[in-house]
């Protein structure tokens, strides 16, 4: 990015600042780091009220800024033992990994399902928070971050055994179905309306018999054995069907691998270590413009709609090199050519920018 085009972006970004809303608990109890060419160049920073970070960020203007998971009774002080860790928030990062500058934005419905499902099925559902803020990471993924104080005073340790869990490392299905040892034998399983993993296995087995019966047996085509069979499920007996039990371990063992778990790529990282800085909620994503927005309802969520820069603001752009077409604002933009100049909103303009595709034209 050239001087002109970092300068009008350092002024976007400052105007943007002076009347931000940034979503920051106890900001005076966090360690920030502040980026002006990658994410971090400078951390241990501290701010006493959100109106002094709000003050830094308009008149410093850092193209990143972060904060730290943790609390502390001294933010800014080194090396990391004197700031008295006073516990930290549990924290989840959902990100998408592609080829390209713009690989990753065709798969951000794919990565907002499995936000959907982490916090649905795994932190609201299994873990029981209720504190619960989720945001755009302004680029290719989701934050999830866990306020409950229950969860604050976590060693690393434990918050690795619940992204295990989350992941579900070492997680053996067989386990999930059981022989009674009785006369006559019955294969015992979860009930639909249990817990944990257990309750999704039983109701991933019933949503596959409702859609592919034949999936697990020919014989459960049949209505009236259909429903003997899931009579049982819901009892927690596994054998109202006339298969071998490792015949119907053996038939199962798809419906165990299309959990919702094996498709949640979180950051371990993220979670476990106690001295992260992570993106300020509501701040902007310096690679892309775009904002790390705040939001309720991750169905009536588009980023690339959603978490753009306001503006009714036009800029002249001057493609330095070939980009794809993307959907931003409910529209189709581009492809561009190397060479293409366009007229373009602020905020799709920034993002060209920013991603090093685009220098912007003199007035």
């Amino acid at each position: 990015m050239n001087d002109s085009d970092r300068k009008l972006m350092t002024k976007i970004f400052s105007s943007y600042y002076l009347q931000s809303d940034l979503g920051v608990v106890a900001p005076e109890q966090r360690e920030f780091g502040v980026g002006f060419s990658r994410k971090i160049e400078s951390r241990h920073l501290s701010f006493t009220t959100a109106a002094e970070l709000r003050s830094y960020l308009a008149n410093n203007t850092p193209f990143f800024v972060s904060h730290s998971i943790s609390y502390y009774d001294f933010p800014a002080a080194t090396p990391m033992e004197k700031k008295g860790w006073k516990g930290a928030d549990l924290v989840f990062d959902l990100d998408i990994h592609a080829e390209g500058k713009y690989g990753a934005f065709a798969h951000l419905e794919r990565v907002r399902n499995d936000l959907v499902r982490l916090v649905d099925d795994f932190i609201k559902g299994d873990f029981g928070c209720r504190d619960v803020m989720v945001n755009f990471s302004g680029n290719r993924g989701y934050h999830v971050h866990v306020r409950d104080k229950e969860f604050r005073s976590l060693g690393s340790d434990e918050r690795h055994e619940l992204v295990d869990y989350v992941l579900g490392n070492g997680l053996d299905y067989l386990k999930i179905l059981e022989d009674s040892g009785t006369k006559p034998p019955k294969l015992l399983g979860p009930r639909p309306d249990e817990g944990g993993y257990r309750g999704r296995f039983a109701r991933g087995v019933l949503k596959l018999l409702d859609e592919k019966p034949a999936t697990l047996s020919r014989k459960l085509t049949d209505q009236k054995t259909k429903d003997y069979f899931i009579s049982g499920i819901k009892e927690g007996n596994w054998s109202r069907i006339s298969l071998k039990y490792a015949d119907v371990r053996t038939r199962l063992r798809p419906v165990f691998d299309s959990l919702p778990v094996t498709s949640v790529d979180t950051d371990a990282g993220v979670t476990h270590d106690l001295s992260k800085l992570i993106r300020v909620p509501n701040s902007i994503h310096g690679d892309t413009g775009m904002i790390a927005k705040v939001f309720e309802d991750p169905a009536k969520f588009d980023p690339l709609t959603d978490a753009l820069l306001p503006s009714g603001q036009e800029l002249k752009v001057s493609f330095i090199e070939d980009t794809p077409s993307l959907v931003m604002k409910g529209e189709t933009i581009g492809p561009f050519k190397k060479g293409d100049e366009k007229g373009l909103n602020l905020a799709i303009a920034a993002f060209f920018v920013l991603k090093g595709s685009a220098t912007l034209k003199a007035a």
